[in-house]
């Protein structure tokens, strides 16, 4: 399956610290699918928003962590998508200190209701989220989706975190990868 085209609003240079978590003084910077996605082997993975306990506590600190040994599988970058404006996005990758996962705001949903992982979460009063998920994205298309189990629109779950771990896609990476016989060199699959 193709990703289907879109926009994402970016916010960039946005340095004068307002208190909290809020900077401004930037501007605002369109990035398209294409230069997003196009010749590159993309990891991606998305969840339900900002700033919330798995997703703070484990998912994008772990995919930071893990991110030299995406690169050394063959992976050109890691993106991390939420239906979070590009304000949020930036707050909260300061606030976790993430160096090296991209952040890639979805304020609007569009790119996540094309890939179809558009959810409603109204127990949480969240709105329409991501489900979770991983995908390796190659040359924009997507080769492998990792879904967590249990999708639904009325918030009918206890936040599965499984199949989309940086563990499960570095394992499924090393499985596919044409070394996999030898032994790769210096990368390490334990939880971190």
């Amino acid at each position: 399956m193709y990703i289907k085209k879109h926009t994402f609003k970016f916010r960039t240079g946005d340095t004068d610290e307002k208190g909290g978590c809020t900077f401004i003084g930037g501007s605002w910077v369109d990035k398209t699918t294409d230069e997003l996605f196009n010749n590159k082997k993309i990891v991606l993975f998305s969840l339900p928003g900002a700033f919330t306990p798995t997703c703070s506590g484990e998912e994008l600190p772990s995919y930071d962590r893990e991110f030299k040994n995406f690169l050394k599988m063959g992976i050109d970058d890691v993106y991390c998508v939420s239906v979070n404006d590009a304000f949020v996005m930036n707050a909260w990758a300061r606030d976790l200190e993430i160096k090296n996962v991209k952040m890639i705001p979805d304020g609007c949903g569009t790119f996540t209701r094309n890939i179809g992982m558009l959810v409603n979460k109204p127990v949480q009063g969240f709105g329409l989220r991501s489900w979770r998920y991983s995908a390796v994205i190659n040359n924009g298309v997507i080769e492998k989706m990792f879904v967590e189990p249990g999708f639904n629109q009325f918030s009918d779950d206890d936040d599965p975190y499984t199949v989309s771990s940086p563990e499960h896609m570095l394992k499924y990476l090393q499985q596919t990868d044409p070394r996999h016989d030898q032994p790769l060199q210096n990368i390490d699959i334990r939880p971190s």
